[in-house]
């Protein structure tokens, strides 16, 4: 029996091993090679025969990979086929990280055609699709791009908080070039809310973070336009001569051209304003850099006296506001994330009344017959029953704010710390311990004892105060410590707090099990979690 057994097993594992195999040799390295040598795996893909490997699961991995590779070129193709069917295989086939990643290509198709109603609903699904996971460089760039497209519509409050997440979870990776360029899409919510002196402070500060001459050239780039639209000419001027031979990526040199020839414009210095403005169309520019192109055109043949070419470039003006009108005339995309989050929160609300309706006829349906079968004693028993289905909800509510709180606190620190990188590099390591107790002043108020234990009272049901009341021998040190352990505060962090060394927070321990009545310290746990929960 035992020998049958093991062999049903060994071929159940070998057909998956088959069946894990099968994904072509091409497809796996160009998915390797995406982020690092995106031109490479452009190359491995555009010679992969579809014709070879007919699975449905070939053609939607296929379809992913190449969207994915395009994106990474400066200008993308319109929505396909291909990613339309590995978006329908996905959803049928759940991969949630490849579902979300076609969701994402397909929002960032829209987002560059401007049609950002349609890019918000696949960002939102993306944003679904991911949620739960630990993809740090995905999630990244759904709330980067959605945070551009808050930006374009002037929520710039929900467009700076959509970057600092990007930032976070860039950070957490190590991306540098993604890490940066949310930095600096931060201080362009300032620029575009017209906050022009935080806006420059906070370039200012970033400049030593670029890592090369193209991030080099975008920071100064917007140092530049920053101090045009706060009327500094003389500053933009300086900088715009400077910027102009920076290499660039995408239509940032139609922008510098665009700004440079206003600039000029508003120094009445015509002859370049044209230059500029008429040559900004050699390099891709977006409808509203050509809008403003055509503006200065039509300025600088009314100085001319040419009417003809005015009239020319009047109509081609007028084409583009019309558009740009059409375009800022979209639902806002904040509405559309607040109905999408109470969709999904009806949804769940609907869901989860029919569970209790089903429940609540069971037990309905269950009491009937136990109260007409077995009478008292089968009633106490569902009375039992009761009580412990409502104690353990009452732990699961617990735990989720528990958790909640611990995912939050430590989300804060991630965050306060990663802006005091660069301070942190300069000091010494007592400085740092100084920064790192501070943080926990300011989100626990550790520093201040009686404040401190009744925040936690709050957070964690009363603890401190169930401890204090039953075992009196406890210290503030002692209780401290239980309070960080189930914030699932780091244990160095803990170190630093208490002003323990290992083998003293060690001992500690020790003394806290003997006056709590535990044998070892492998309780407290437990111990602590059940306090946590009554």
């Amino acid at each position: 029996m035992h020998k049958f057994l093991r062999i049903v097993l060994s071929i159940i594992i070998g057909l998956n091993l088959y069946g894990c195999s099968l994904t072509p040799n091409e497809l796996k390295t160009a998915e390797k090679l995406i982020e690092t040598a995106p031109d490479s795996a452009l190359h491995i893909l555009q010679h992969v025969s579809l014709n070879e490997h007919k699975s449905d699961s070939y053609r939607a991995l296929y379809g992913m990979l190449m969207a994915r590779v395009l994106d990474k070129k400066p200008l993308l193709p319109e929505p396909d086929s291909l990613l339309d069917f590995s978006i329908d295989y996905y959803q049928r086939h759940p991969k949630n990280d490849y579902l979300s990643t076609c969701y994402l290509l397909r929002g960032r198709m829209y987002k560059n055609a401007l049609q950002y109603e349609q890019a918000m609903n696949y960002y939102l699904k993306a944003q679904d699709a991911v949620k739960d996971k630990e993809n740090y460089l995905l999630l990244g760039r759904i709330n980067s791009d959605l945070g551009d497209i808050y930006n374009v519509q002037c929520d710039y409050t929900l467009a700076r908080k959509k970057y600092v997440i990007a930032h976070g979870y860039f950070f957490r990776i190590k991306d540098q070039q993604q890490a940066f360029y949310s930095l600096m899409n931060i201080g362009r919510t300032y620029h575009v809310a017209k906050d022009y002196n935080s806006a420059q402070v906070y370039y200012n500060k970033l400049y030593r973070f670029a890592a090369d001459s193209i991030q080099q050239g975008v920071l100064l780039q917007e140092i530049a336009i920053n101090y045009y639209d706060n009327k500094q000419y003389d500053s933009a001027l300086v900088s715009f001569r400077k910027v102009i031979r920076y290499p660039y990526r995408g239509n940032n040199k139609a922008i510098r051209y665009y700004f440079f020839a206003d600039l000029f414009l508003d120094m009445k210095q015509i002859d370049s304003a044209y230059y500029y403005a008429k040559n900004a169309f050699n390099y891709a520019p977006d409808i509203r850099t050509q809008r403003e192109c055509y503006r200065i055109l039509v300025n600088s043949e009314s100085s001319r006296g040419d009417l003809k070419a005015l009239s020319q470039y009047m109509v081609r003006y007028q084409y583009c506001s019309d558009s740009i009108r059409k375009i800022d005339a979209q639902t806002k995309g904040s509405i559309l994330e607040t109905i999408h989050t109470n969709s999904n929160e009806i949804q769940k609300s609907k869901l989860h009344l029919w569970y209790s309706l089903a429940l609540a006829l069971l037990v309905v349906a269950l009491s009937y017959y136990l109260y007409k079968h077995l009478y008292l004693r089968k009633n106490k028993e569902l009375n039992a029953t009761h009580e412990v289905l409502h104690q353990q909800q009452k732990i699961e509510l617990h735990k989720k704010v528990v958790y909640k709180h611990q995912d939050a606190l430590m989300y804060k620190i991630e965050t306060i710390r990663a802006t005091q990188l660069t301070e942190r590099k300069k000091v010494t390591i007592p400085d740092k311990v100084a920064l790192d107790k501070k943080i926990y002043d300011e989100l626990l108020h550790f520093s201040d004892t009686e404040f401190f234990f009744r925040e936690m009272d709050t957070i964690l049901n009363n603890l401190v105060t169930k401890l204090q009341t039953r075992y009196s021998l406890l210290n503030a040190k002692e209780i401290s410590w239980c309070c960080l352990y189930l914030l699932k505060v780091p244990t160095v962090d803990i170190y630093m707090l208490l002003d323990y060394s290992i083998g003293g927070l060690k001992k500690m321990r020790q003394r806290l099990v003997q006056k709590v009545g535990l044998s070892n310290v492998s309780e407290l746990n437990d111990f602590l979690n059940n306090i946590l929960s009554e």
